[in-house]
């Protein structure tokens, strides 16, 4: 065979992706002109990476006045104040004492993980307000009182979160620019001077914020940045809060992102001894981003600060930024002072003391921030093919492909049967079908198989089409010798310590991937093949697959037209419930994806308890109810479909 090698792991084919978006990050931009051209689109993508597309409507904060305290050179107030209607969030506000007469220049502070943020980080804004700023703490939406969370993959919500296109990275940069509005609006800060800063996650959310947010002068992130190919290559992903990660839904280089900051002062600090980051990545990541601010002239702008220290605030990061805002946002020097330690108790510095305002939504931020979709029905059937059109359009699925071959192996005869071996890879990863052909048959139903199944799984259910037709069975990527471990529970096994799959989605959506795409991406290459065969030209191909399996073959029916129908097997009900496809939910529902099938056949096969009026009504309104069937039997299914 003059096939390129193959049968590599997963792991290796998704490091070898990620290694290809930064080998190829800003491929064909070579002067500033080049880069303009692209940087809105580049900005368009960040906002729908952090599943913040459609943009959330901005509403009055209706910051709420709770205690205040002080200390030397310092005054503060406890704030609550809203990211969205009825989502309330705390921050706390700390003024230089005695204050300026002229507006002070301001910083925000977005917290890192902590119990209790606006305690364990007091020492940051306490040092700013001794400095001459006005320094806004936020806590996160997890902490203090809110009720929020963004621990998705660690609390079993990791599938439903990326069915609906949410981040936690992007709930957390959206409660930072309600912050940044609050602090803006306050008399005692000059709102053209602020900048952002954090450590940790609070690091990572300043830098997303900072992306976000034109208007914010200077950026300092510490400790808080990882790549996807820090991520994956390195093997960091699962020291890592989801937080800390956009959905890579492009497939781009992180510092095709970061470079949306230039020509704005942008400073990165980090450890040479942080276990969480590799420092080589680090540094050729800064590199990577300043090829832009080389465009722009302003090389100087974009500064990469290391110290032999591990995950922590050290001295030559706080004085590094100091010196840094007040270059680049004061416009004046302040005197550089330490950092100091917690000198304000709990009880007054908490803001909400455990009964924050009524109604409280940040329970229900995944929801909030990313709002279902509908598609209308058609009043009449010459309304459904324009319908139809723009939802297929619309759909955030895989249109283009990885490096892919899927080949004829083998053939022999066997009486009137002819049997067909291929095997091929997708992304190098091993992907093998095998068919037997009855002579003269008009129909051939292929059956994929799914996670901790070979393609015999699929081949055994529908075996009984050798009655009528042709059967075969298929075998993608993530399944066979390919499966990192059942598709059960996401409940991790330990308190930080994600299952196989869990880690798995983790990893592909940092490659704009989930196993479900990645199936549909790996079918619709099956069928491309098996039509283009000689021995199989004039024969009808039907997709047959069984939960996870089911959508994938119903998603590539979608895109593909020569499927004439399909068999869906234990279809799940929802997408919230598992089968991730990221963004989804923005577009459409299961029974939405159904009955955009009409008019062609399709059938449920012991399907999960739902509404499924949809569909029917469309096919109903389309004249081809019978084309739709819902069963219990696998055989009449099977012999529906065949016929």
């Amino acid at each position: 065979m003059s096939s390129p090698t193959i049968g590599i792991t997963m792991e290796e084919s998704l490091r070898r992706r990620v290694e290809r978006f930064t080998a190829n990050a800003f491929e064909g931009i070579a002067t500033l002109d080049d880069w303009k051209a692209v940087r809105e689109e580049r900005q368009r993508e960040f906002w729908r990476c952090l599943g913040l597309d459609p943009r959330p409507e901005p509403c009055d904060p209706a910051t709420r006045e709770y205690n205040g305290f002080s200390g030397q050179g310092f005054r503060a107030r406890n704030i609550g104040f809203q990211m969205l209607p009825d989502c309330w969030s705390s921050a706390a506000v700390y003024y230089p004492d005695p204050l300026p007469e002229t507006p002070s220049p301001g910083v925000l502070y977005v917290s890192g993980h902590a119990k209790t943020a606006l305690r364990q980080y007091q020492a940051s804004p306490i040092m700013w307000a001794r400095r001459g700023y006005v320094c806004l703490i936020l806590d996160t939406i997890e902490q203090h009182d809110n009720p929020g969370e963004h621990h998705g993959s660690f609390m079993g919500r990791l599938d439903a979160w990326l069915a609906r296109g949410y981040t936690p990275a992007g709930a957390e940069a959206w409660n930072a620019l309600s912050a940044l509005e609050v602090l803006r609006s306050d008399p005692s800060v000059d709102a053209g001077r602020i900048g952002i800063t954090g450590i940790s996650g609070g690091g990572a959310c300043s830098f997303f914020t900072a992306v976000l947010d034109g208007n914010i002068r200077a950026l300092s992130t510490l400790c808080g940045l990882s790549t996807p190919k820090d991520a994956i290559v390195n093997r960091r992903l699962s020291t890592h809060c989801d937080c800390m990660y956009p959905h890579n839904l492009f497939g781009r280089d992180l510092a095709e992102y970061a470079a949306l900051l230039a020509p704005r002062p942008a400073l990165f600090c980090f450890g040479d001894h942080d276990s969480l980051f590799y420092p080589e990545e680090t540094t050729a990541f800064v590199e990577r981003t300043r090829r832009i601010y080389r465009l722009y002239g302003a090389e100087e702008n974009c500064r990469l600060v290391t110290h032999a220290c591990g995950h922590e605030d050290h001295p030559e990061f706080v004085k590094a930024t100091q010196e840094w805002f007040d270059l680049h946002v004061a416009g004046e020097p302040h005197p550089v002072i330490p950092k100091g330690e917690i000198e304000i108790p709990e009880t007054d510095i908490c803001v909400f003391h455990g009964t924050p305002p009524r109604p409280n939504r940040v329970d229900i931020l995944p929801e909030l921030l990313c709002v279902r979709s509908t598609i209308p029905l058609p009043r009449t059937p010459g309304e459904w093919p324009e319908i139809r059109r723009s939802a297929l359009e619309s759909l955030p699925l895989p249109r283009g492909r990885e490096e892919a071959f899927l080949e004829l192996e083998k053939s022999w005869n066997q009486e009137e049967w002819l049997h067909t071996r291929h095997c091929g890879a997708v992304g190098g990863v091993r992907i093998a079908l095998e068919t037997r052909h009855r002579k003269n048959a008009t129909k051939l139903l292929l059956s994929v198989a799914g996670a901790g199944e070979s393609l015999l799984n699929g081949w055994t259910r529908v075996g009984l089409a050798a009655e009528i037709g042709s059967f075969g069975g298929f075998e993608p990527r993530l399944s066979g010798l390919h499966c990192p471990g059942h598709p059960g529970s996401q409940r991790p096994a330990g308190a930080h310590i994600p299952d196989a799959r869990v880690s798995l989605m983790r990893a592909m959506i940092l490659t704009g991937q989930t196993p479900v795409t990645m199936c549909i991406e790996d079918i619709r290459l099956a069928v491309e093949h098996l039509l283009g065969l000689e021995q199989l030209q004039g024969v009808a191909l039907y997709l047959h697959g069984k939960g996870e399996t089911a959508v994938a073959a119903l998603y590539a029916a979608l895109l593909d037209e020569r499927v004439a129908g399909v068999l869906l097997e234990d279809l799940p009900a929802t997408h919230a419930e598992g089968v991730p496809i990221p963004g989804i939910l923005r577009h459409l529902e299961m029974p939405h994806a159904v009955g955009l099938m009409a008019p062609r056949h399709t059938v449920l096969l012991f399907a999960g308890h739902n509404n499924w009026t949809w569909p029917q009504r469309v096919f109903e309104r389309l004249g081809c109810s019978g084309n739709f069937v819902m069963s219990e039997d696998r055989a009449e299914s099977i012999k529906f479909l065949m016929s």
